[in-house]
């Protein structure tokens, strides 16, 4: 028992860190108010020309790093879960890192006029381009783990967390799908509905990973 929790302990932190990390939105209206509380997509935060971008950059590197790890370590060592768990965490990992180190944005369109139009042109980098590949494979990863947990929850302390977190992030993930068609309805917002069900997710997986899915499940 002690043995299984102890290998658990260290990815279930690095988990719970990632979600923390994952969060450094949250700054953006005190360092880059230009963007404001809910409007446009955060991934311009990180955009190569606006102000303290390398601080969002590497808060998706760390974010993913510690995912990546605790995903393979967890693969591993954590196999009462259903390989989706855990691998999932992973490849949210790697997209989310090269999210912040290698596709992040050339620009913000949302408040730069000329970016806008060079994006519409298709006249940006490929790294900007890239971007929002990166950032799908990152939901993807989020929304496959999330659901593999969810399917071998047991015991209301851990399902219901499960199912309320599940809710936001599809909530969040519906609206921002749906705004990404009509601008109108509010894709910053949606967005940052979505981001928080991602790092309640990570926080409900390194929950998971460290107590198991069940009770008892991590003393086996």
């Amino acid at each position: 028992m002690n043995r299984s929790r102890s290998a658990r302990a260290v990815p279930a932190v690095a988990l719970a860190l990632a979600a923390v990390l994952y969060a450094s939105w949250l700054f953006g209206p005190v360092l880059n108010p230009r963007l404001g509380l809910v409007g446009g997509y955060l991934s311009e935060l990180a955009a190569r020309d606006q102000p303290y971008h390398l601080f969002f950059q590497l808060g998706d590197v760390a974010t993913g790093l510690c995912a990546a790890v605790a995903g393979l370590v967890l693969a591993r060592v954590a196999r009462d879960m259903p390989w989706p768990a855990w691998w999932g965490a992973v490849l949210f990992g790697v997209a989310t890192a090269l999210d912040g180190g290698y596709t992040s944005m050339d620009c913000a369109p949302s408040v730069d006029a000329r970016c806008a139009r060079l994006e519409e042109l298709g006249d940006l980098s490929w790294r900007h381009q890239a971007h929002t590949v990166t950032s799908a494979v990152a939901v993807t990863g989020g929304l496959l783990s999330m659901v593999a947990i969810l399917t071998v929850l047991r015991g209301a302390a851990r399902r219901r967390p499960g199912l309320a977190v599940a809710v936001v992030l599809a909530v969040g993930t519906v609206g921002t799908l749906v705004a990404s068609v009509d601008p109108g309805f509010g894709l910053g917002l949606w967005q940052r509905v979505q981001l928080v069900g991602l790092s309640g997710w990570l926080l409900l997986a390194g929950a998971v990973a460290h107590w198991g899915p069940r009770p008892g499940a991590a003393a086996r």
